[in-house]
């Protein structure tokens, strides 16, 4: 008793949760109300012909095979029918044939009203989730696997239509049919109709039961194809290393792990499903043999005529019909409940940054390029930051050089002034204003970063120098590509600006992509510069060339500059030295070396003569 109350319970709040993510979703649904409308209004229709479907049959039996006198509430139909049974046949035959086809008319504008919903409803959703993945901040996407995220995206919208609209539109189909089939039955002969629906509470208990178990089993699946999609994900994403270490049989056999795990799952979904079926089958069909044979006993005794039971039979039949898809919808919905689960626990995600703090964040308008980082200390986790007590100030057109150990704060520091992420205490200011008080789109609006890889999309050439940028004209595309020194190759590739560069610029060497990443940066022509390592990796000449474009994009432009090659950093303005999340040193190149602390001992590391001269391909870096 207490396990039923359990699984009763259960199932009421998988109700609950069905309902509530209707509502939670009725802007989508809402959105399409007239297509909606128009598939319940064909589900009645359908519904009202099924109703009606069965009378020819009394009427042939009784009237045309039994002899039975024919009485309607139409006087003029008796008049012209009479007798004559062969007309009554002819008449009923055709009323078969226009009830079966008008119930073909709306059960077909049914289906592609609803299924136009349902496509058109898992677009908005997937267009609401990605809006939001978009604007969640990097410390949601660090702690996130993409292939997980994909999946969301992908598998568990569709799923959601399972449950938002064809689920929906069939739940509330069948109950209409099912009261108006009870309805009937109840009026042509109460006692059969009370032997029909005692099966209803067994049908309930069963689907009741197996829910929860079909529900978690789900839930465990999806967890299996999350982690098989971000696997392949990763594999794909890093397929050159995996060629390079000679990895594709380990690979194959991690990916048949998965394979199978996913299998496991999905099959012991697949047996619960299977396992209610086939008791709801039985349980039907038992309800059916008795009601036929009490019927029987009913005509018998006079109480019915043999057309009255075949019309009774038949409503029993598509009143069972219902109940057997009811109980496949409570399966569809519950394993659309897990997925559901995985794309509102995503839109239930709030974004660490803020788009202005203010109640009415400001629009930026143009920057000077003054920067100021006052007091101010960074935690991923509390309780460990990760920068403490960073305090400058770089003057418009001014270059600040960031250098230091890897893991030294150096990448966070410079995604602090785009609102990557906020400061735990202190603050970061633009032209004497906190950077949480404007916009996030005028902030990033009027800074233009290089990333250490020069990351690019898939597409041409022309749409990644224009990505921060559309509307720029073709002259100041050429312009970009001119100062970033790319132009002559560009021009010399078969199609030009419209070359595609594949997935990630994978078609591009390592200097190309960082010149067209400082063309995309010069195009966007904001006044403060944020560069990542920009020559890391680079061959001599890729550097040379590399630097030559920077020198353009930071010509009169605020600049924060990380760099691992000091020789990039001698004409900076100021250099900071960071260590452990601290600024230990700061002052220009020829300061901190007649200092002799960090700064000196890095550069003397770098240079070190004895190194040159052994050629030794670490020379170069910190």
């Amino acid at each position: 008793m207490a396990t039923a109350l359990r699984h009763l319970g259960g199932q009421f709040r998988g109700l609950r949760s069905s309902l509530g993510t209707t509502y939670r979703f009725r802007r989508e649904l809402l959105g399409h109300r007239r297509s909606l409308l128009g598939a319940l209004g064909c589900s009645i229709g359908y519904t009202a012909m099924r109703l009606a479907e069965p009378w020819p049959l009394k009427i042939i039996f009784d009237n045309v095979l039994g002899g039975i006198p024919l009485r309607t509430p139409v006087p003029t139909l008796n008049r012209v029918l009479g007798g004559d049974r062969t007309a009554l046949l002819v008449v009923t035959t055709i009323a078969i044939l226009v009830f079966a086809l008008v119930r073909g008319v709306f059960y077909y504008y049914q289906n592609v009203l609803a299924s136009r919903v349902g496509q058109q409803v898992v677009l908005d959703i997937r267009r609401r989730l990605f809006a939001h993945m978009q604007r969640l901040s990097l410390s949601f996407h660090a702690k996130s696997s993409t292939g997980d995220l994909l999946t969301r995206l992908t598998g568990d919208v569709n799923m959601l239509r399972e449950l938002l609209v064809a689920s929906l539109l069939s739940f509330i189909s069948e109950v209409v049919v099912l009261v108006g089939f009870v309805s009937v039955m109840f009026w042509m002969e109460w006692r059969l109709a009370l032997a029909s629906v005692v099966v209803i509470p067994v049908v309930f208990t069963l689907v009741t039961v197996y829910s929860g178990r079909i529900r978690d089993a789900t839930r465990k699946q999806r967890k299996r194809e999350g982690e098989l999609a971000s696997r392949l994900h990763q594999a794909l994403n890093g397929i050159h290393i995996v060629q390079l270490f000679a990895r594709e049989d380990q690979e194959d056999e991690r990916l048949r792990g998965l394979n199978k795990r996913s299998l496991r799952s999905g099959l012991k979904a697949t047996r619960l499903e299977a396992q209610l079926n086939r008791a709801v089958e039985l349980s039907l069909a038992g309800g059916t043999a008795v009601t036929l044979w009490l019927g029987a006993l009913q005509v018998i005794a006079g109480r019915l005529t043999p057309g009255e039971l075949i019309v009774f039979v038949s409503y029993m039949q598509s009143f069972y019909r219902p109940l057997r898809r009811i109980s496949r919808v409570a399966e569809r919905a519950t394993k659309a409940d897990s997925c559901v689960e995985c794309i509102t626990n995503v839109l239930d995600q709030a974004s660490d940054v803020w788009d202005g703090w203010v109640v009415a964040p400001r629009s930026s308008g143009a920057f000077k390029g003054a920067l100021r980082f006052r007091d101010m200390t960074f935690e991923y986790k509390p309780g460990r930051p990760v920068l403490r007590d960073i305090d400058f100030e770089i003057a418009p057109g001014q270059t600040v050089a960031l250098v230091g150990p890897t893991g030294a704060g150096k990448s966070t520091l410079l995604g602090l002034v785009p609102r990557l992420w906020d400061p735990s205490s202190g603050v970061v200011e633009v032209d004497g204003r906190d950077v949480r008080d404007y916009t996030l789109k005028s902030l990033r609006d009027q800074i233009a970063v290089v990333p250490q890889d020069g990351m690019l999309f898939s597409g041409t050439i022309r749409e990644n120098i224009l990505y921060g940028k559309p509307e720029a004209t073709v002259v100041d595309l050429e312009a970009a590509a001119r100062a970033a020194r790319i132009h002559d190759h560009i021009v010399s590739l078969p199609e030009g600006y419209d070359t595609s560069v594949g997935e990630r610029g994978v078609t591009l060497s390592g200097g190309q992509r960082q010149r067209l990443a400082i063309a995309r940066a010069l195009v966007k022509d904001a006044p403060i510069v944020l560069l990542d390592e920009p020559t890391t990796g680079l061959d001599a000449e890729s550097e040379s060339l590399v630097m030559e474009a920077l020198d353009r994009l930071l010509e009169g432009r605020t600049a924060l500059v990380i760099a691992h090659r000091l020789a990039t950093v001698r004409r900076a303005d100021l250099i900071l030295v960071l260590d452990e999340g601290r600024v230990v040193e700061s002052g220009t190149h020829e300061d901190l070396l007649a200092v002799g602390g960090r700064y000196r001992a890095l550069y003397d590391r770098q240079f070190d003569t004895r190194l040159v001269g052994r050629g030794d391909p670490a020379q170069a870096y910190v």
